[in-house]
């Protein structure tokens, strides 16, 4: 089992089960909210995989990395950048690996996922708490131009330009999914057969 900073703890392999379904129904993102370990009742990030577009490439590995290894890749390094802007490190330079991303580095829709990294919702508040609560699937289309008492991420998406955002409750959590497409309800069957089929 692995932990996100302060979730409970999620399973090893679910990072490369939302990059399996994600990159199977092609769309940016996957987020897992979990329940926070310090803060019973409010779901924090678990977990994501990011499969959108990419500004810079860093590597560290002179082999051609396939794109599994790519995405998963990314996502981690996305990851440890929101570590060293959170701890608010001095010298961040001197202790990042060669292959670290700055925030110079990143795409709009990068930036989106690393700001998610610091979101949390109470059960039944925000797009993930509610879907928690009501323990159903919530799909939102035009997520760039809902309300933020709908979608408090409203205006992040809107400058990543994300548009579809879909919430279900998987393994005592929530997975959220985000594309930069307007993908209608009615598709729903299709990528929920892709989803589940991946994510059991």
């Amino acid at each position: 089992m692995a932990t996100g900073k302060n979730s409970k703890q999620v399973p090893e392999n679910l990072k490369k089960q939302l990059a399996l379904a994600i990159r199977n129904i092609q769309w940016n993102y996957a987020i897992f909210w979990s329940i926070s370990a310090e803060k019973p009742g409010v779901l924090s990030w678990g977990d994501g995989y990011y499969n959108g577009d990419i500004k810079t490439r860093k590597t560290v590995q002179a082999a051609e990395l396939n794109t599994d290894q790519l995405g998963l890749q990314r996502s981690d390094q996305l990851r440890e950048l929101f570590e060293s802007l959170s701890a608010g490190e001095t010298n961040q330079q001197a202790k990042r690996p060669t292959a670290a991303l700055s925030p110079e580095d990143l795409t709009d829709a990068e930036w989106y996922f690393l700001v998610c990294m610091s979101f949390a919702f109470s059960i039944g508040q925000g797009l993930p708490g509610k879907t928690f609560a009501e323990n159903r699937t919530i799909w939102l289309c035009n997520a760039h131009l809902a309300d933020t008492k709908v979608f408090s991420r409203s205006l992040l998406s809107k400058s990543a330009c994300i548009r579809t955002v879909v919430c279900f409750p998987h393994l005592g959590g929530v997975i959220e999914l985000g594309a930069t497409d307007l993908v209608s309800h009615f598709q729903v069957s299709k990528i929920g057969c892709s989803m589940f089929l991946v994510i059991k």
